[in-house]
């Protein structure tokens, strides 16, 4: 299990599989914290919701709300951030999938 704070303070990683094309980590966010706005150039970002409900903000799109087992697809290139709704905690499955993994810090207002 690893700590990322260049990605999210607050947001707790694992790390489950990796394999060329591909990264699938279980992250847990705390209350009152997010995963930065960001982009990733060529891979697509997976939300599954596990626990809480997850707020994914796309820029464009607006909020999806997951709950337990709901998903949500990012295409590659499109700003967005992640958080539990009203702030509160929640934990899902990141799947990223196409390319190399990458992450692009962006400002969003």
């Amino acid at each position: 299990m690893t700590i990322d704070s260049d990605q999210g303070v607050g947001a707790v990683r694992e790390l489950l599989a990796t394999a060329e094309g591909l990264r699938v980590q279980l992250v847990t966010i705390a209350a009152e914290q997010r995963i930065p706005w960001h982009r990733h150039t060529s891979v697509s970002d997976t939300i599954i919701a596990v626990a809480g409900v997850v707020d994914v903000d796309v820029e464009g799109e607006g909020h999806h709300l997951l709950r337990g087992g709901e998903h949500w697809t990012i295409p590659a290139g499109a700003a967005h951030t992640v958080s539990g709704e009203a702030a509160g905690p929640c934990r899902f499955v990141n799947l990223h999938a196409g390319d190399a993994y990458d992450f692009e810090p962006v400002f969003t207002p």
